[in-house]
């Protein structure tokens, strides 16, 4: 009877016990981050106005200033030193070259950015801290997914406020949930694809595969070539030979399916193309159609930004030139491009000169001779070049990675995971560490 009565009482003292190991305050942590890489975060502070952003600034703060006393955070974001001073010199120079006021962005920038690197230090303090943001990162796929798939089934639901923004035609052919730009939601989805190394098997699954369906529903070519690049590059290096023997046997089984249908159809592979507007979209990698339909295409845009470069090739034109007609550059000065380059390199050449642009580089090699260096068994390090692959590649397609969310965080990630406490128990040689 003692036991039977004892029971109640020890099952609560467990469930507080894994409530303890749990921490509540990285939970916390956790969960501001992923509604920044969400996509819902710009949504609710449009729609609820800033008092949505003070709070979640501050609730930041509040919690990294708990952790501040426990961890080493100098220690811990030395691997992030390069990035954080190149960042300073792209402010600071980015300030001192504009022709306009520009120092209340320049703060916020720099505050924003290193609040965020702060946040990852603490995700990558231990492994349990990774794993649980990783686990959380598939849920946000996973949810994006199902808020595209309810409002391209009833679409009337986006009179709420986290989907107002969104905009989602059921006509189109490119969604793009909660992030409201396609290219965004497809390196997002890549983000996470990577980040599935380190969540639990279940999750990663989910992930995986809602980032798939993510990636199919934007419609980017980006994303799904590097998309192809990855698995091509998995399957010759890393996967098992089963696993090659089972995707040379899907490859097989999909072509002879392809081929008799084409055969009993009479369709031609262009027709199906046609057809299909994604694929259409995904193989016309020259934007070859988009000209012809009479829109602007990067390359025509990219080469309008060019043409900007030599009367500034040393200084740049100031902080936040790249985002074009939006910028207070576009104001001072006239004849600017009315969008952004979609190409981060060029677009720190325009703000900041050459020097930004190679001190930029320069840091982007000594990381990536870094990882390379690191004593990490090969399942780690290949998934953090998986990682870089993505953010440098998708950095050629898209300019503003480093005035967002989801940027701030992937380039963090780039330079304070390989080295971070998180993966030591994935180096050579490695003792026995508190995986809490």
């Amino acid at each position: 009877m003692d036991t039977l009565l004892a029971m109640p009482s020890q099952t609560v003292a467990s469930a507080m016990s894994r409530i303890d190991r749990l921490d509540l305050r990285h939970l916390a942590l956790t969960a501001i981050l992923c509604v920044m890489l969400g996509g819902l975060f710009p949504t609710l502070v449009a729609h609820y106005g800033h008092g949505v952003d003070y709070a979640v600034w501050i609730s930041l703060w509040v919690l990294l200033a708990t952790f501040w006393v426990e961890l080493p955070m100098f220690q811990l974001l030395r691997p992030a030193a390069p990035l954080v001073g190149w960042l300073m010199f792209y402010i600071c120079w980015g300030i001192m070259a504009a022709a306009y006021p520009i120092f209340d962005e320049g703060y916020r920038l720099a505050f924003r950015f290193g609040s965020v690197a702060a946040a990852m230090t603490v995700v990558t303090s231990r492994p349990g801290r990774l794993q649980m943001f990783a686990n959380a990162a598939q849920w946000v796929v996973v949810i994006n997914l199902a808020v595209t798939v309810l409002l391209m089934v009833r679409p009337e639901y986006q009179g709420f406020a986290a989907f107002s923004s969104l905009n989602i035609d059921p006509e189109s052919y490119r969604f793009a949930g909660m992030w409201g730009n396609a290219n965004q939601a497809g390196l997002v989805a890549l983000m996470v694809l990577v980040l599935s190394r380190w969540a639990s098997r279940w999750q990663g699954r989910i992930g995986r595969l809602s980032g798939l369906a993510i990636i199919y529903l934007t419609a980017s070519r980006t994303a799904t070539w590097i998309l192809v690049v990855l698995a091509l590059v998995y399957l010759a290096f890393a996967a098992t030979r089963r696993a090659q023997l089972n995707a040379l046997a899907l490859a097989v089984v999909l072509a002879i399916g392809g081929f008799f249908a084409l055969k009993y159809t009479g369709a031609s592979v262009d027709t199906l193309v046609a057809a299909n507007p994604t694929i259409a979209r995904v193989l016309d990698v020259t934007e070859a159609r988009t000209e012809e339909a009479g829109g602007g295409s990067r390359r025509q845009v990219l080469v309008e930004w060019l043409r900007l470069i030599p009367a500034e090739p040393w200084y740049g034109y100031g902080l936040y030139t790249l985002f074009g007609g939006e910028s207070s550059e576009a104001v001072a000065r006239p004849g600017f491009p009315t969008v952004g380059p979609h190409n981060l390199y060029v677009g720190i050449f325009l703000d900041v000169g050459a020097a930004g642009l190679l001190s930029f580089l320069g840091i982007i090699i000594l990381q990536l001779r870094t990882i390379r260096r690191l004593p990490l068994v090969p399942g780690a390090r290949q998934a953090l070049f998986a990682f870089c692959l993505v953010v440098l590649v998708f950095a050629n397609f898209n300019h503003d990675m480093l005035t967002d969310y989801v940027g701030w965080i992937a380039f963090s990630l780039m330079f304070l995971l390989p080295a971070s406490p998180a993966l030591a128990g994935q180096r050579f040689g490695a003792p026995t560490i508190d995986r809490r």
